[in-house]
């Protein structure tokens, strides 16, 4: 029997399938089987498919005659289906890892009688470039390499992405309770499959090095989409919450159940365009209101949820279209962006400053921020009197609300903008 099961996933990735495979066979970890599910594709991949498993006896193919709709359940599945190790990895045809990738994760998880082990990963972009992921900065909190998944941990460990390609799993875990990647006409299907795992797992290893490779922005990729398959994601709240309940876990994990809705909500609404608006505030709508005010509230300091998300959630709550586009005009860091900056500028000099330059900072940075809302008066005032602290907030109280009303200005704005353009766009 060999140690390790590694499915890999494949559909239309000739270009990439290669090294994909090539970095598979050169595994440290020799006692593996590779189970390569290609899902119909109509370019060179089972070709390529058919050529390391005639070159290498460990290369299991598995060859879907038709495409399966939605996103890799299908293909991930019937690898499962065929794995005879005790753990089990995958793989994305498109993506590779280094050689000592599945050594390092089983050597961790059986050094720890763990049912999972995960490492870091890069994200690679069609220039070649390496980049760290979005839950990066999660790994920063992490104070061991070996975790009991009791509730407040299991927590930590759903608000990593989601992606099975850098962890193992213990197969026995997966056959006791049935776990698979639900199968339907829809996407990122990985996301329960997460939820599932680690609700159910024992424990996790952790590997801290960055040890496969995952691409990004590639052509027909479904993370490059910018239209309506992005909502399928939220089909899965469905999935999980119904899953949650079935085992009693919903009043632990409600919040943090929401807390990945608001998640997706924001990234996906920061690639929706325009005409597409009102079908994501629909969407979010009914699945925001099966949830009391107490676990809104709850999911957005569990999931430490800046200004942007916190607006998105209020407008969805209260059922408000027009603070929902409003939030959404502010998109990401454009978001105040004169102010932002300014103040994260003025912040890193007061670190590194003493008294008295902090005060000259304070008050250049307030004069500027004063003379731009037309307020000149008050800082030739203040050159000529003692300013007082009150002075100081009173002044930038104002300025806030300027910047309010000019934000909500820009916002109306920008949605005139839009509704001329769909208008004109339907009138041809």
């Amino acid at each position: 029997m060999p140690e390790l099961s590694i499915i890999v996933t494949s559909y239309n990735v000739a270009p990439y399938l290669r090294q994909c495979l090539e970095s598979v066979a050169a595994q440290t970890l020799a006692d593996i089987e590779v189970i390569v599910v290609d899902d119909g594709s109509d370019d060179a991949s089972p070709e390529i498919i058919r050529e390391f498993a005639d070159a290498d006896a460990r290369f299991v193919p598995v060859l879907l005659a038709d495409n399966s709709p939605g996103g890799v359940a299908t293909a991930a599945n019937a690898g499962l289906d065929r794995a005879t190790a005790p753990y089990v990895g995958f793989m994305d045809g498109d993506d590779y890892c280094e050689p000592t990738m599945f050594a390092a994760l089983l050597g961790a998880a059986r050094a720890a009688d763990a049912d999972l082990a995960m490492c870091r990963y890069a994200e690679v972009d069609p220039d070649g470039e390496h980049r760290a992921p979005a839950d990066d900065r999660r790994w920063a909190a992490l104070d061991g390499t070996v975790f009991t998944l009791d509730t407040p941990t299991r927590k930590r460990f759903v608000r990593f992405i989601a992606v099975p390609w850098r962890k193992i799993y213990r197969r026995e875990l997966l056959e006791r309770h049935g776990t698979r990647f639900p199968v339907g006409d829809q996407f990122y299907e990985d996301n329960p499959f997460h939820w599932f795992v680690l609700l159910t797992a024992g424990s996790i290893a952790i590997v801290p090095e960055v040890l496969c490779y995952h691409r990004v922005g590639r052509a027909g990729q479904t993370m490059a989409t910018a239209d309506e398959r992005l909502f399928k994601i939220f089909d899965h709240h469905a999935t999980i919450r119904a899953w949650l309940i079935e085992r009693g876990l919903d009043r632990d994990f409600g919040a943090s159940l929401l807390g990945w809705v608001i998640s997706q909500a924001e990234w996906i609404s920061a690639r929706t365009p325009p005409h597409l608006e009102r079908r994501l505030f629909d969407i979010l709508v009914p699945i925001v209101a099966l949830y009391p005010p107490a676990t809104v509230r709850a999911a957005l300091h569990e999931g430490q949820k800046g200004q942007r998300a916190h607006r998105l959630v209020d407008a969805v709550a209260r059922r408000d279209f027009a603070a929902f586009r409003r939030a959404l005009s502010g998109e990401a860091a454009a978001e105040r962006p004169a102010a932002m900056l300014l103040a994260a500028k003025t912040a890193h000099h007061l670190r590194q400053s003493g008294p008295r330059r902090t005060a000259q900072i304070v008050a250049r940075y307030t004069g500027q921020r004063l003379r731009s809302a037309g307020l000149d008066e008050l800082v030739r005032r203040s050159s000529r009197t003692k300013v007082r602290t009150s002075d100081v907030m009173f002044a930038l109280v104002v300025l806030e609300r300027r910047l309010d009303r000019i934000e909500a200005s820009l916002a109306e704005l920008q949605r005139a903008v839009r509704e001329r353009s769909e208008r004109d766009a339907a009138g041809g």
